[in-house]
């Protein structure tokens, strides 16, 4: 894990990015560091890593940004077919209370599921089932429920099983996404952390260029 916390990251970037620039742009720095191997190549490699670690850093937002679509898409999908399913399921329970093979067939005579996936397969059935069933169907009419509205209902669970995939991949991604910055803010922090130590020694004798590096606290 990182040892920069998720708050401190866009601190900690600019912060980085301050000390190598000036770094590479003060002259009377530059040759101080030069005594100890550190020229603007080596300085190109912070920078390297810098410009590593943001880009990864903003793709990570950008995932987490379509996770939270995909999850207020997917939490919405699920409540209008849940709403439209639960309607269905009671009033066929009604329909067919002394129809026990068509309770048994609709699963009417279970309880409805309480977990996300198991209300979604329960749904999925029992549409799938009534609408394979014309007879069923002609009976649910007493209530004014029909073909149609029951192929909406199975198209909304379908949807809704639909936009839970997209939600889990959006979910993976985010978290490979938050691997692979933490990854690059790793290997910036150890170079920094050498950097750091380095040019406290080489600009030892002039702490106001030392001061213009900005180093701050590296976590």
């Amino acid at each position: 894990m990182s040892p920069v916390t998720s708050a401190s990251i866009d601190e900690y970037l600019t912060r980085t990015g301050v000390a190598i620039g000036n770094a590479r742009e003060t002259p009377a720095i530059l040759a101080a560091l030069e005594v100890y191997g550190y020229d603007d190549a080596v300085l190109q490699q912070g920078q390297d890593l810098l410009d590593a670690a943001f880009a990864l850093s903003s793709a990570q937002r950008q995932e987490y940004a379509e996770q939270y679509g995909a999850t207020a898409a997917l939490n919405e999908g699920h409540a209008e077919a849940d709403r439209l399913y639960s309607a269905h399921r009671q009033i066929a329970a009604i329909v067919f209370k002394n129809d026990i093979t068509r309770l048994g067939t609709f699963e009417l005579n279970q309880a409805k599921k309480q977990s996300f996936s198991g209300r979604l397969t329960q749904a999925r059935y029992f549409y799938t089932k009534l609408l394979a069933d014309d007879d069923a169907i002609t009976a649910m009419g007493r209530f004014r429920i029909t073909r149609e509205q029951l192929e909406k209902g199975q198209s909304l669970t379908d949807e809704t099983m639909a936009l839970n995939k997209t939600q889990q991949k959006e979910k993976s991604e985010a978290q490979k996404a938050t691997k692979d910055r933490d990854a690059a803010l790793d290997e910036l922090h150890e170079w920094m952390s050498e950097f750091k130590a380095i040019a406290t020694i080489a600009l030892a004798d002039d702490p106001q260029l030392l001061e213009a590096l900005q180093f701050g606290a590296i976590p």
